[in-house]
């Protein structure tokens, strides 16, 4: 080597062969480049400090002059391969120095030329090797990656021994995986580290197998491969917290540990989380820093806003390890990453059981005391808990129940772990309102009991004194009956003590007043009015509300022990306190009246009538709308008739008539005042009472039959004739047996209508009275026969008078047929009449009958012409003679034959009637005869 050549070389000697460097792993979970990984390790001399790269670039620009220079003048060929070889370098060298754009690749294809033409020419050099590694550098910074790791391999193939072998395995690798070839990346991998602590690659090269198997998706050998970095890296020992371990990671691989806690995270989490890493474990066993691998992966899943996933992946822990120390911790996480997800129910259900697993009893402290983190933690999800069940219970009614009760459980848990907490009083309270809400009504009552005696003073004393009381009141509405007494005697035993520990309490009249309600329920009478008296007597002031209600249970127990004055006193207080409310003073009224009531009986029972009429009355004076007063006036009429006090008695049920016209006893006053009038002699007055009863459908049939027809004789007695008529009418109508009363209520009638002349009215009482006695059956007898008989006579002389009355007018073809009409209507009821054959009524029908012909022959004779001749008129009048000549023979023997009933016997006003009337139709038979010789001559 000459001089010129040695000057070169040294001048370039300052300019080191830069180490391979690798981009980042493509894909969406990248592994770190391979410088983090090495820390810049140099593949020549295990990495060296290089300068700034602009002063490099201008150095090497300057030794890449003096090569070519050298190589201008010919060299010797040791010299010309050096320089050649030093001159590739350089050009690749600057090229990475320039970002890969220096030339257009124009320096890189010229180093690429030289490597060729020294593994050409010089085939056995032991340089070679390097030459090698050069060109493959040069090949991949040119992007012709294929035929780089082509060369790498040829390397590694020629020269297994070599410095540089395991640092080409590792090019070819981290080519193979930026070529997406990751199952030949993790097999190159293998075999940088095959050369173990030969090459400084070693640990890159097992993380980057552990990428690569992560890459193929074989997630359980790159979990094994991560491990057996992070058992390497991590500090000696179990570790339980990540943040602790990662400080103790040697410096600068703090990166590197991190890395590989999240790509095993992101392993597992592909495999399915937390239950993966406990089949994992299964399978190979736990590692010793298996606590950081929850953790990690949990905060991962966090961190991409998966908080069910990382919840149920930091459960996997408390599962496989539930004694653990760590079990508590992560049992907070879960919680914490249900709470950042919003998922407000997950993590009500977390911390119920962090509160059932922790609790200072459960089996995880086997005995031992828990920690003071826990205790915290505890309480504070006691109470989250206990509110939460609580909240729900207020608004969701149909869990209501069940809510109240895991409120109160978890209250009460509270109040037994934390006994001395310094809000346990207040917590006590809210477990009474739980269990009192959720049914638990004693049980309530005893923990506000508690609440309110069993603390040192606190402003909820007097609220739980007041809910103590209520809950015991209600108590006594809820057991049994046979277990009443002593459920109501808790509740009035522990309102006094509120009464006499709380004397400011806002509610201490109050309770005072329901406790002497109690006592009289309770039937401690004596009792009741000794509290009552302590409300009334009350400084300041009872509210008008309570001294009313006071003044109640004082008359109420007074009237229970029959102190009725003393009660009548108190209810008078109690009315006046009423105020506006129409409804309870009419309740108070009943109270007092009854008071005054009862007075008035112990009056009668003790014989002091005159001392019982006047309470009766008086009652109705001081409380006139009491429903009692009908009933007092009733008892003091009732005395009044007892006394004979006849007018005074009417005045009372007169008066209790126009105010209880629809009162059950009406009737019994009717009948009363019935009796009164008539003994005073107002008659008309007693008819009136008795039509009130016969109306009344409550009373028996007979007592309304009876006074039915009493009201109509009284009103006949008393000359008042339309009362009297209409009382006999409606008798008839609704009493028409036994005949014999009906028949002379009927008789009455027709008197009645013939009074006021009002003959249909006549004629339908008559006609009544023959169908009553036609359909009497067995009733029938002579007396209603007689009567029958009359009212056809009646009925028969009505028909024959409205014949008679009927004139014959032109034409006479129009007025003859309703004068012949009325004429045979009267005939048959005349002979209805006859046919009863009573003589007097016979006798009479007959004389009627022959008036009848004896009228309708004199019609047709007086009937009117019409306007003829005289010859005509004279034709026509002696056939209207003829027309009549028969009715005067009828005439004449019907009266005959009222004459032959002479010859049995009978000769009365009719038959001399008839005779009177044959003198003058015949008198040249019938009149020179005496009445004597008639009657003789028809005994014959």
């Amino acid at each position: 080597m000459n001089s010129a050549t040695r000057l070169i070389l040294a001048l370039s000697c300052g300019v080191a062969v830069a180490g391979c460097a690798s981009n980042e792993p493509s894909g969406r979970e990248a592994a770190p480049s391979i410088r983090t990984v090495t820390k810049k390790v140099s593949p020549e001399d295990g990495g060296v400090q290089v300068r700034e790269s602009a002063t490099l670039e201008s150095d090497a620009q300057r030794a890449a002059r003096n090569y070519q220079e050298l190589l201008r003048l010919a060299p010797d060929e040791e010299t010309k391969t050096e320089a050649k070889r030093r001159l590739a370098d350089l050009n690749v060298q600057m090229d990475d120095l320039a970002g890969g754009n220096n030339d257009g690749g124009k320096s890189l294809k010229k180093s690429i030329r030289l490597y060729q033409e020294l593994l050409r020419d010089r085939p056995g050099d032991r340089n070679n090797d390097r030459v090698m590694y050069q060109l493959a550098r040069a090949r991949q910074n040119l992007g012709q990656t294929e035929e780089a790791m082509k060369i790498l391999n040829e390397l590694t193939r020629q020269w297994p021994d070599s410095a540089l072998a395991g640092d080409a395995h590792f090019r070819r690798a981290d080519l193979l995986y930026r070529a997406d070839r990751y199952d030949e990346a993790e097999l190159a991998y293998a075999k940088v580290m095959d050369y173990q602590s030969k090459t400084p690659f070693y640990e890159p090269a097992e993380y980057m197998k552990g990428w690569s198997q992560y890459r193929q998706g074989k997630f359980h050998p790159a979990i094994n491969t991560f491990f057996s970095v992070l058992d390497r890296e991590l500090p000696e020992g179990e570790l339980l917290d990540s943040e602790s371990a990662l400080a103790a990671v040697e410096k600068g691989k703090t990166d590197l540990v991190a890395d590989s806690l999240r790509v095993v995270s992101l392993s597992f989490a592909t495999l399915g989380g937390g239950p993966a890493i406990n089949q994992h474990f299964d399978n190979n066993g736990d590692p010793r820093f298996y606590p950081l691998i929850y953790t990690a992966l949990g905060d991962m899943l966090i961190e991409k806003q998966r908080y069910t996933d990382a919840a149920k992946s930091l459960a996997s822990f408390t599962q496989r390890y539930p004694t653990h120390a760590l079990a508590p911790a992560f049992q907070t996480k879960i919680i914490d990453a249900h709470a950042k997800g919003g998922f407000r129910d997950l993590v009500v259900r977390e911390k119920e059981r962090y509160a059932t697993a922790y609790d200072p009893d459960s089996d995880y402290w086997q005995g031992g005391a828990p920690t003071e983190e826990v205790m915290t933690a505890l309480r504070t999800h006691m109470e989250d808990l206990a509110k939460h069940n609580h909240a729900i219970a207020q608004k969701n009614k149909a869990r209501g129940k069940a809510s109240y009760l895991a409120a109160a459980r978890w209250y009460g848990r509270i109040i037994e772990v934390y006994p001395e907490d310094a809000r346990a009083a207040e917590i006590n309270l809210l477990l009474g309102d739980t269990l009192l809400d959720g049914g638990r009504t004693l049980e309530a009552a005893e923990q506000y009991t508690r609440t309110a005696y069993e603390y040192a003073d606190h402003e909820k004393a007097g609220e739980a004194a007041q809910a103590a009381y209520t809950a015991y009141r209600r108590h006594a509405g809820e057991v049994a009956p046979e277990e009443r007494t002593v459920a109501l005697k808790q509740a009035v035993d522990i309102g006094i003590r509120l009464a006499d520990k709380f004397p400011q309490h806002p509610a201490r009249l109050q309770v005072l007043v329901e406790v002497a309600e109690d006592l009289f329920a309770l039937k401690q009478t004596e009792q009741s009015i000794e509290i009552a008296d302590r409300v009334i007597a009350s400084q300041p002031p009872a509210s008008a509300a309570q001294l009313r209600s006071a003044w109640s249970i004082k008359g109420a127990a007074q009237f229970s022990m029959q102190n009725y004055a003393e009660a009548e006193k108190a209810f008078s207080q109690e009315l006046q306190l009423s105020g506006g409310d129409v409804t309870k003073k009419a309740e108070i009224s009943e109270q007092l009246a009854a008071s005054i009531y009862k007075q008035a009986e112990a009056a009668r029972d003790a014989g002091d009538q005159r001392k019982a009429i006047d309470n009766f009355l008086r009652l109705g004076t001081v409380t006139p709308n009491a429903k009692i007063r009908a009933n007092a006036e009733y008892d003091a009429a009732s005395a009044l008739i007892e006394l004979e006090d006849w007018s005074q008695a009417a005045v009372v049920l007169e008066g209790f008539r126009t105010r209880n016209p629809q009162h059950k006893l009406a009737g019994d006053v009717d009948k009363k005042l019935a009796v009164a009038y008539q003994k005073d002699e107002k008659p008309i007055k007693a008819a009136a009472a008795f039509s009130r009863i016969a109306a009344r459908g409550s009373e028996d049939g007979e007592v309304r039959q009876e006074a039915s027809w009493l009201a109509a004789t009284l009103y006949d007695d008393a000359e008042q004739q339309a009362q009297a008529q209409a009382a006999y009418q409606a008798y008839v109508t609704q009493y028409p047996r036994p005949l014999d009363r009906s028949m002379q209520a009927r008789s009455r009638l027709v008197e009645f209508a013939g009074r006021s002349g009002d003959l249909n009215l006549k004629q339908r009482w008559l006609r009544d009275i023959v169908a009553a006695d036609a359909s009497a059956g067995g009733e029938r007898t002579d007396a209603t026969r007689t009567l029958a008989a009359k009212a056809s006579l009646d009925l028969g002389r009505i028909s024959s008078a409205r014949a008679k009355r009927i004139p014959l007018r032109l034409p006479i073809e129009a007025s003859l047929p309703q004068k012949k009409a009325a004429v045979e209507t009267a005939i048959s009821d005349l002979n209805k009449a006859a046919a009863y054959g009573f003589a007097e009524t016979t006798t009479a029908a007959t004389f009627e009958l022959g008036t009848l012909y004896q009228n309708f022959g004199t019609s047709i004779l007086r009937s009117e012409r019409p306007k003829l001749g005289d010859l005509e008129l004279e034709q026509y009048s002696l056939l209207l003679e003829e027309q009549a000549y028969p009715f005067e023979e009828n005439a004449i023997d019907t009266h005959e034959t009222n004459l032959k009933r002479i010859s049995g016997g009978r000769f009365d006003a009719w038959i001399k009637r008839s005779y009177d009337e044959l003198n003058k139709m015949a008198p040249g038979k019938y009149g020179r005869r005496e009445q004597a010789d008639l009657i003789y001559e028809s005994l014959d």
